[in-house]
Order: structure tokens, then C-alpha cells, then sequence
């Protein structure tokens, strides 16, 4: 069972707060606010065990581990098993690996936590950023409860998720958002598992199912505040190119994209 810390949408005020501190890495898109948000929203202390999941090529643990001197391991299988080109466009992940001694390199994907070689009850922290969202709908409660057996009683999760804004499909998206959040309780499972990033408050509620913590339902993350609070942080266009290309989108105008902020405490 978990203490839930924070639920929230990313937000133009930190970010700007983030940017003018001279925030690691803080700049216009959702990395460039999800990774000064990871470092403040934990009091690091040297020595404390450390879990990224799915890091790819990120800086963000190397800085972590060097600034607080952690533990910091790393879970990613780098595409080892896809060929996609999209894992040499830097290095190969051997010579990645090789080149960060520093850091503990774990070559898996998290979600069968049977067939797993990290420790169970380990980890003081685990954090992800830009990282959930890609995991398909059927593995989502899973790697969550492999991310609960790995953490430690007291330790901290904290997670930075993409989540697409409804209004990219316009008027009738927004509506059947809203009443997908408001039937949500009589929707069955499978269903709401299949459209798990349908809605932030739909993403968390499973996280709940999975893992379990208190039914107060957090404020701030209603489909219109996400669609009409000119606060929330979307992706910036220059940005969602990339996104645009690496995806092969044919639809230029849908590309708005959130971050869903979530942290706990396990009991």
C-alpha cells in the first residue's frame, strides 16, 4: 500500500521556476520539466539504491548518480531483441554500457518479475520519465506490481508519464473523455486497461488497481482542466517534430502531448 505524494499535470509556472534556478537539463519540453522535477521531489542522500526504468541514452541517471552518489542501476533491454535502428543512432548499447561503469546496466524490461534478475525489496527509489507510456496496455498493471515487489518499505516512487491531451481529437474526443472519466466505475476492466492513457485520472486509477493506495481522487486532473488550463505544460511544436518524424505521423495538427506527474511513498 502507498502514501500518494502527488498526482498532478506538468505546468509552464515550475517549468519557467525550473529554467531560471538553472535547473539540470530544464528547457521547453516535457524531458526538460520531467527531469528537474524527478531531482526536487526527492531529498537524495549518498549511498541510497536507485532504479531508473527504461533510462535508453538518458543523462539523467549518470547526473543523479554523480551529484548525490547513489547506487543508480538502470532497467532497459536497449532493444537488443528489435533490431531497430533507433537503439545505434548514438552507439551501440554495448559500448554505451561499457563507456558508464558507474552505473548498474540491467538488460531487461520490467513486467515478469518472474523471470527477473533485480533484487526484490531493494530499491529506495525507482523513477521513470518519459518511459511508462510505451509500455503496451496488457503489461501496464504488471510492470507496476514488478515495480512494488522491487521497491524497498518506505522508498519512493516517482514517475513522469506522456499522456496525449483528448483535444487532439477535437470537440467529440473531449466529450467522450468526460464521459469516459465520469462512467469510469461502471466501465469493465479490459476496457479501461485498453484506453489506459484515455485520461490522466483513467491512468491512476489503475495504478491504484495495481498496486493500491487511498481512494481520494486528485484534484487538478479533470479532462477540461488538462484541455483549458493554459498552465499545463504540452510538448512544444519544435519538439513534437521529432515526435511527428519518429512516429511517421500523417496528421500534423493532433501532437499536443502532457506529462502525468505521479509519486508515492510505499507503507
Amino acid at each position: 500500500m502507498y502514501t500518494l505524494l502527488e498526482a498532478s499535470l506538468g505546468d509552464l509556472t515550475r517549468l519557467y521556476q525550473y529554467k531560471l534556478e538553472g535547473s539540470f537539463k530544464a528547457d521547453f519540453s516535457l524531458k526538460g520539466f520531467d527531469y528537474p522535477w524527478i531531482i526536487q521531489s526527492h531529498a537524495w542522500q549518498a549511498g541510497e539504491k536507485v532504479l531508473d526504468v527504461g533510462a535508453g541514452y538518458s543523462s539523467l541517471p549518470l547526473h543523479i548518480q554523480e551529484t548525490y552518489a547513489v547506487e543508480m542501476w538502470v532497467a532497459d533491454d536497449y532493444g537488443l531483441d528489435s533490431e531497430e535502428p533507433f537503439w545505434e543512432r548514438r552507439t551501440s548499447p554495448h559500448e554505451y554500457i561499457a563507456n558508464h561503469p558507474q552505473v548498474k546496466f540491467v538488460l531487461e524490461r520490467l513486467g515478469e518479475s518472474e523471470k527477473s534478475s533485480l533484487p526484490q525489496g531493494y530499491f529506495d527509489v525507482i523513477y521513470s520519465a518519459s518511459a511508462l507510456e510505451h509500455v503496451p496496455c496488457s503489461l501496464t498493471p504488471f510492470v507496476w506490481k514488478h515495480m512494488d515487489q522491487l521497491l524497498k518499505t518506505g522508498g519512493e516512487m516517482i514517475h513522469a508519464i506522456d499522456i496525449p491531451f483528448p483535444s487532439n481529437g477535437g470537440v467529440k474526443k473531449i466529450i467522450q473523455a468526460i464521459a469516459f472519466d465520469a462512467l469510469r466505475r461502471f466501465i469493465p476492466y479490459n476496457i479501461k486497461l485498453q484506453h489506459h492513457l484515455a485520461t490522466p485520472a483513467t491512468y491512476v486509477h489503475l495504478v491504484r488497481q495495481a498496486i493500491g493506495f487511498e481512494e481520494k481522487a486528485p484534484a487538478g486532473l479533470s479532462v477540461m482542466n488538462m484541455v483549458l488550463n493554459s498552465d499545463v505544460l504540452s510538448e512544444s511544436y519544435a519538439h513534437g517534430l521529432n515526435r511527428i518524424m519518429k512516429d511517421k505521423m500523417k496528421d500534423y495538427r493532433y501532437t499536443r502531448i502532457g506529462t502525468l506527474l505521479l509519486r508515492m511513498k510505499k507503507r
